[in-house]
């Protein structure tokens, strides 16, 4: 723990060298924004330093510390603009429009759907979306291209997982409350989408992100918006949902409040025949199992920004999903068992996370966050197979406390270099208990668990990005991990890489390396044994090790339109729930198993 804190220290101390930003907005005439106009960034004695695009509200923004500097404004309905500053700030550029005569001619224009900014595939979400049925900003991003929805969840072609960050930050709700919030969310709200093969380190995620910006948050008058959602969806059985939100600006503060609801009923089932080798003779098994599942939660988010000034903000933001009730029964009927398991709750499942961020106008930005989640559930379990009749009730616990810190500086330095450096802790402790009550032989006391376990990963990274021309762009980074979960610890590097190199405008070739880790579950990781039916069962593994992936991605963009994409992954200890026939007893034990690799 000292060295941690020396290492913050000597982190903050250097934090000395501050980023500028240098920003601006583009009118026409009538002081209406002009979108999509090229901004160039030089030097006093014209040497070439960066290059972007205003976005939809006319404006422009540069990280670079440039004490005098000019900027040259091109567009194809605009005179082009020169200029030489001194000062940060800018202000309105207002462009002159180009009075060309055109006697029956007819000028046919299209948008770019996708551009490569700053090494990310940006989509305009207005240009994606326009002359298609969507609703919510949800379904805005099964708009883009390769990303697709399974099992509620969202995928990318070429990417072994994604993750949906909001505005550069990974956000503290979980998957399930962040889908919610997008479908609650209007389209209008949304700017821009960024894809990222190969996510920076600043924004605490590995792999394949896609980043949502949104719309400025805070306006010049005060504004209350909102929206209100149901769903209704027919499947076996019936299930619903209903919520809203609501957004409340002004010129320096904003909040927004989520509220959702879900019902839902579902029914599975699976047929099981199993010829199994026991004492040198083979048992035939066929089990046809039936579940009939029911639950409902309730999901509330509240978050508010704060802008200090042009260059602060400060956000503050509370996210909770409480489920009051659910039931899981399971029946199997067949050759071996004939069993009944229902599983409930004995208190409400709770989720409650609350996290504070601060961003400040020199490239530091400081997070922290603070989870608890709460699971008590009880099973009754009974065989009522002739001969092997037996009735056990059984208690599980989960207690899990989690705290998250980061530290981020981000330095633009000369010639165009950004540099990026920072730190991140996480301290997460759980707590599990599993207790069995048997109401007949045999006793099963010997099955009770307790467990206690801590863990603690601390991160260290460093990366820099640069526009080595204007068709030449590389960002590259190396995180260092230091992993410790009960007798396992670890040391693990990092690297991610993306390169991007633009023949012409219409053709596009990126290059994209990430690395990651993916870690058990907890209870996949403690010793406790579940009883599925009279013959199946699940066990946990306390050997099991996280898993490494290394996952390279090769983009070919074609006319801002279509995207090509080869991809190649291998995963170290890759580890899988498999089921395997017990030489011990008839028993079909599911066990979660580290394998060498995989590779695809």
């Amino acid at each position: 723990m000292k060295k941690i804190i020396i290492l913050a220290a000597l982190y903050m101390m250097t934090v000395a060298a501050n980023a500028q930003i240098i920003s601006g907005k583009i009118v026409d005439c009538e002081n209406e924004p002009v979108d999509f106009a090229t901004v160039v960034l030089q030097t006093a004695d014209s040497l070439f330093v960066q290059s972007t695009y205003t976005d939809s509200s006319g404006v422009f923004r540069f990280e670079a510390a440039l004490p005098t500097f000019r900027l040259i404004v091109q567009h194809f309905l605009y005179e082009p603009f020169e200029n030489t500053y001194s000062s940060n700030e800018t202000g309105s550029i207002s462009l002159t429009s180009k009075e060309n005569l055109l006697n029956e001619v007819v000028v046919k224009g299209e948008r770019p759907l996708v551009r490569v900014i700053d090494g990310k595939m940006t989509y305009d979400i207005a240009r994606l979306v326009e002359n298609k049925v969507v609703g919510n900003a949800y379904e805005s991003l099964l708009q883009l291209p390769g990303v697709r929805e399974q099992n509620d969840n969202l995928l990318l072609a070429g990417a072994n997982s994604l993750t949906v960050i909001i505005n550069g930050k990974p956000t503290s709700m979980t998957t399930e409350q962040l889908m919610q919030m997008l479908k609650t969310m209007p389209v209008s709200m949304l700017e821009k989408a960024e894809v990222l093969y190969s996510a920076p380190p600043q924004y605490h995620v590995r792999g394949a992100a896609i980043n949502l910006i949104l719309q400025g948050h805070t306006s010049e008058n005060s504004r209350l918006t909102g929206q209100v959602n149901s769903a209704y969806t027919q499947k076996y059985y019936v299930g619903y949902s209903a919520g809203g939100n609501l957004f409340y600006n002004t010129d320096r503060f904003s909040v927004d409040f989520l509220y959702a609801f879900n019902q839902s009923h579902t029914k599975s089932g699976e047929d099981q025949y199993s010829h199994h080798l026991f004492e040198n003779k083979v048992y035939d098994i066929d089990q046809f199992d039936k579940g009939d599942d029911r639950s409902s939660d309730h999901n509330f988010r509240l978050a508010t920004d704060y802008k200090i000034d042009e260059k602060n903000k400060i956000s503050l933001a509370y996210t909770a999903q409480i489920t009051p009730h659910f039931k899981k029964t399971a029946t199997s009927d067949g050759t071996y068992s004939n069993s009944v398991n229902d599983k409930k709750e004995t208190s409400p499942v709770e989720m409650h996370n609350i996290g504070l961020n601060y961003t400040s106008g020199f490239g530091l930005d400081a997070g922290v966050d603070y989870t608890c989640y709460k699971n008590h559930n009880q099973q009754n379990f009974e065989e009522k197979k002739p001969g092997k009749e037996r009735t056990f009730l059984s208690f599980s616990n989960q207690d899990i406390r989690r705290l998250n810190a980061y530290l981020d500086q981000s330095h633009s330095l000369a010639n165009g270099w950004i540099l990026n450096y920072g730190t991140k802790f996480s301290y997460a402790s759980q707590q599990s208990l599993q207790t069995y009550h048997s109401q007949t032989e045999p006793e099963l006391s010997g099955l009770n668990t307790d467990s206690r376990l801590d863990e603690y990963t601390s991160d260290v990274y460093a990366g820099f990005q640069k526009q080595f021309t204007p068709a030449f762009s590389l960002m590259a980074s190396l995180t260092g991990e230091y992993y410790q979960f009960d007798n396992f610890d670890e040391w693990t590097i990092f690297p991610s890489l993306q390169v991007t190199y633009v023949f012409a405008p219409t053709h596009i070739v990126q290059l994209s390396f990430s690395s990651d880790k993916a870690y058990p579950s907890y209870w996949e990781m403690n010793g406790s044994i579940g009883y599925i039916n009279g013959y199946s069962e699940a066990h946990g593994n306390p050997q099991l090790k996280p898993s490494k992936d290394y996952t390279a991605q090769l983009n070919y963009i074609l006319k801002s339109k279509y995207i090509f994409t080869l991809f190649t992954s291998y995963d170290d200890n890759y580890f899988v729930q498999l089921p395997y026939q017990s030489p011990e007893r008839l028993a079909m034990i599911y066990k979660v198993t580290n394998f060498d690799y995989k590779q695809s």
